[in-house]
């Protein structure tokens, strides 16, 4: 269940029960973001809403903040210091701090107008303040005026805020000098600040003795907009008692007593907002992190989408700690809350095991890439790490298997840690001994590249389990020989699947099927009939289809296209170029022809592998328009065409002399290669 309601943002930004998740997301808003903010908040407008996780273990109730905590953040930074209101502002509206007040409200509400594309607005705000000026009188109008705007538009109290904080310098601003009382007090002022490396005044610290002198006026039944009142507090907070001191300071507070008025009111006015002000809070009760995360997508439609893990971090059962993890672990994790951008925590919690798995494996990339370059990938990799255990542990992959995981007291994950470690790197180390493996890392790829995750996944998860059943062996035993060939079997079988089609529609339930149904698979696993794959090749070449589907793209064949070479066992280059697929017969010329079938440039007998440098790629030449020696030995090596023949298959009316010329070699491969492969 969940209850929506409306919450002051005095009480939001004060509650000390709500707790961040350990996977929280970078802190992205900028200046110019938080002050946008501030607009919202002064002109009264919706400030969104916050979701918080209600979670209760025992008879302790935890709230966890899954969305809002940069609104949270710079509501309490506003809040706690007026200063970061002209630090955002001077941002957002790029004013200098050497420019005059009338040219900073110029500059103010000329962005403002920009900000809000409300002209009338801007242009209503100015009458009303020229009539509080004309009907004004007092002697002291500045104060007067300025309230009076104040209520009538919010954007006159952020205006002041900023201006009564300009000129700020290395020492104050012109929010904390009225309080510069050093020369009476000396260092003993609770506001002075010496962490820049030089004595200032803290205007946080300013707010923070502000609040004391208010609550020393109500315990003490006076009026705290009043000199004298202030004039007994500082005297005595500050036992200052010898008549000469006393009469300095009382006089110079009488001086500065509208200016400290002015910054009084202003905070209180700051009180005031927040108090009234109010923010939409979800609080999300007793919900599976599947029901939890789509009510937060579906609130948060314009904005970056809450994903399972973030979820599942904010779950007391995912947050126990780990007993002496290991140093490795230690120094993952840490890596992992550097990566994320926030708080590194002193100690391990289980939520951090799967968050970290791939990480811990010596050989991830050949099953899963390197996820931890783009944002998304690393999403992503979080999230197969969950996936992982969860299919080793829970026997599935779904959401609410990963939600299970954490309380699934049977299979003792989180204490034998370093063993599964151990045994995952164990295992892929031997399928890597294997002769098809090596030639496959050489091509520098991995099967989420080759095929998809849900594929990788599916993978890995099935070969353990197979391994396990064997009794994990090692060294050169008949069961690791048969666990290598059952290993490249399922690949295979993978691949195959891949390609006609039948990883669409819902992985999770096809990976868990998987897994249930493998220990009723007999101990030798049995490869894709040889006639199937016979079939479907004459398919792909005779009729440029796959299983009736038109092949209108490379991508459609080039799993088969890199399964192909690994069969072959041909190895990838060792230069450290990158690796393209190329159109032997380029598409530029298939597109300018007569050919009523273009889709016929991405059929295997016209595709192959070729490294790729900056220096020297095929890219859209023909064969015969090849100079580079070292490019004319690439596509001899790698697409089987002797120089000789460069000339003929670079004219698109031989076509068919190179579907007769390449056919039988990928024909051979599935055929008598794969056979033997699968013998040995």
């Amino acid at each position: 269940m969940y209850e929506i309601r409306p919450e002051s943002i005095k009480t939001f930004i004060d509650d000390q029960s709500i707790k961040l998740p350990r996977f929280q997301r970078k802190q992205t808003w900028d200046d110019k973001k938080n002050f946008q903010l501030c607009i919202s908040l002064f002109k009264e407008y919706p400030l969104g809403v916050c979701i918080l996780n209600i979670e209760k273990d025992g008879t302790n109730t935890t709230k966890w903040l899954l969305d809002g905590r940069q609104r949270r953040n710079a509501l309490s930074s506003f809040y706690l210091d007026p200063e970061n209101i002209y630090t955002w502002g001077k941002k957002f509206i790029g004013f200098k701090n050497s420019d005059q007040p009338f040219k900073l409200e110029e500059k103010y509400w000329l962005k403002i107008n920009d900000f809000l594309e409300d002209e009338e607005l801007v242009e209503k705000i100015f009458d009303e303040q020229d009539e509080i000026e004309e009907n004004d009188t007092s002697t002291d109008s500045s104060s007067s005026e300025l309230q009076t705007a104040g209520e009538k538009s919010g954007l006159f109290l952020l205006l002041e805020i900023i201006k009564l904080v300009h000129n700020k310098t290395t020492k104050f601003s012109g929010f904390t000098q009225p309080f510069d009382f050093t020369k009476y007090v000396k260092n003993n002022l609770p506001y002075l600040d010496n962490s820049s490396g030089h004595t200032r005044l803290n205007s946080k610290k300013i707010r923070s003795f502000i609040d004391s002198y208010k609550s020393f006026c109500r315990d003490n039944s006076i009026e705290h907009q009043e000199a004298e009142s202030f004039k007994t507090f500082f005297l005595e907070r500050f036992n200052i008692s010898t008549a000469s001191m006393k009469t300095q300071v009382e006089a110079e507070i009488g001086q500065k007593w509208p200016a400290i008025l002015d910054r009084i009111n202003i905070l209180n006015k700051i009180d005031t907002l927040v108090m009234n002000a109010k923010i939409g809070l979800i609080e999300v009760k007793g919900l599976s992190s599947v029901d939890s995360q789509k009510i937060f997508n579906i609130i948060n439609t314009g904005g970056t989408k809450l994903t399972a893990v973030e979820i599942l971090s904010a779950k007391p059962s995912w947050n126990l700690p780990i007993t002496n993890p290991s140093a490795q672990q230690v120094k993952i994790t840490n890596l992992l809350y550097k990566t994320i951008g926030t708080t590194q925590y002193a100690n391990v919690v289980k939520w951090d095991l799967p968050a970290t798995i791939l990480k811990r494996l010596d050989h991830s990339k050949l099953f899963f890439d390197d996820f931890s370059m783009t944002k998304t990938g690393f999403e992503k990799e979080l999230t197969i790490g969950f996936k992982l255990l969860s299919g080793i542990f829970q026997g599935g992959i779904t959401k609410d298997d990963v939600d299970g995981l954490s309380k699934n007291t049977d299979a003792k994950w989180e204490t034998n840690h370093e063993t599964l470690i151990n045994s995952l790197n164990t295992m892929t180390r031997i399928v890597l001994e294997s002769d098809y493996f090596k030639y496959f890392k050489s091509w520098r790829l991995s099967v989420v590249d080759l095929l998809s995750d849900a594929c990788a996944l599916n993978y890995f998860l099935l070969i353990y389990k197979d391994w396990k059943r064997k009794g994990e062996p090692i060294g050169n035993s008949t069961n690791t020989k048969i666990f290598q060939k059952n290993a490249l079997i399922l690949l295979d079988r993978l691949i195959f699947e891949y390609v006609i089609r039948e990883w669409r529609g819902s992985s999770d339930s096809k990976i868990a099927n998987n897994l249930s149904n493998f220990n009723n698979n007999p101990d030798v696993l049995v490869p894709i009939e040889k006639n199937k794959w016979l079939k479907l090749l004459d398919e792909i070449f005779d009729n440029n289809s796959i299983y009736d589907i038109d092949i209108s793209s490379k991508t459609m064949v080039r799993p088969l296209l890199y399964h192909f070479y690994c069969l072959k066992m041909l190895a990838g280059p060792d230069t450290g170029c990158s690796i393209e697929v190329d159109h032997i017969i380029p598409q530029s010329i298939f597109n300018s022809s007569t050919i009523k079938n273009k889709n016929i440039q991405h059929n295997l007998f016209n595709l192959g592998l070729l490294p790729k440098n900056e220096n020297g790629s095929k890219n859209a030449r023909r064969l015969v328009e090849i100079t580079s020696s070292w490019l004319k030995d690439q596509v001899i090596k790698y697409e089987f065409i002797p120089e000789d023949k460069f000339q003929l298959f670079s004219d698109i009316t031989n076509l068919e002399k190179l579907k007769e010329t390449r056919t039988p070699i990928f024909k051979e491969v599935f055929d008598k290669k794969r056979e033997d492969i699968f013998k040995n």
